[in-house]
């Protein structure tokens, strides 16, 4: 269909030119091909948002079921975006543990944060995830407060948090060591509920990159086929 489009389009550039002068100026030479380049554009960008389409309507009916095991919140006094976090990885019901949390933002930013909780302070400034001999090491900002004991935050965001959940994903069967990186270091293991729900984190990170990136080609490939689409072919 698009070649059909193409070679139409092609035709009635040529046909307009033909008809306007049998050697066409330079002018005339430099507009012909703009506007072959124009057809060749438009036809790209029909592809483009016949493509980004398909794949849209096929990762969009993953969204609701994936969900359901998510909660969302958002603090509208002290936050721009509300986040996504796992019903099994919320922070309410791990106040004095080391563990792992990671969310979603609803736009489009993935964290993973490491929880810290102890008599001294640690000063974590990396986390180190790791699998017998194969880890991955990712840096990160800390947040320390007291309150009853040591409590630091250290978050990782974007695609370091992505590689870090991407590790775990891909070893939910296998016992996974945590380090968290400071003065000397807090190691502890993943249980197997948070390791599927860290699993499930990094689905929903994917999907919604994916489904981002999606509306954001097809809104680039409709304003390209109306700027086109507008244009019209003038003889003289």
């Amino acid at each position: 269909m698009y070649k059909t489009l193409f070679y139409s389009i092609l035709a009635l550039v040529f046909m307009c030119f033909s008809s306007c002068s049998h050697r066409p100026s330079n002018v005339e030479q430099m507009r012909m091909e703009k506007a072959q380049k124009d057809s060749i554009q438009y036809v790209q960008a029909k592809q483009n948002l016949h493509y980004s389409d398909s794949l849209l309507q096929v990762y969009l009916p993953q969204v609701d079921p994936l969900m359901e095991s998510f909660v969302y919140s958002k603090d509208e006094k002290a936050e721009d975006h509300g986040h996504y976090v796992h019903r099994r990885l919320q922070t309410t019901s791990n106040t004095s543990r080391n563990f792992l949390q990671a969310y979603v933002s609803d736009n489009h930013v993935t964290s993973l944060q490491s929880y810290y909780y102890g008599q001294k302070q640690h000063h974590q400034h990396a986390l180190r995830i790791q699998i017998g001999e194969n880890y991955v090491v990712k840096e990160g900002s800390n947040h320390a407060f007291n309150a009853e004991g040591w409590h630091e935050i250290l978050t990782i965001e974007g695609e370091d948090a992505i590689q870090l959940l991407s590790f775990i994903s891909s070893h939910v069967n296998e016992r996974i060591q945590v380090s968290s990186m400071g003065d000397g270091s807090a190691v502890y293991y993943l249980s197997d509920i948070e390791k599927n729900a860290l699993s499930d984190t990094y689905e929903l990170a994917v999907l919604m990159h994916n489904i981002d990136a999606l509306e954001r080609a097809i809104h680039v490939a409709d304003l390209q086929i109306q700027k086109y689409e507008k244009k019209h072919i003038n003889c003289k």
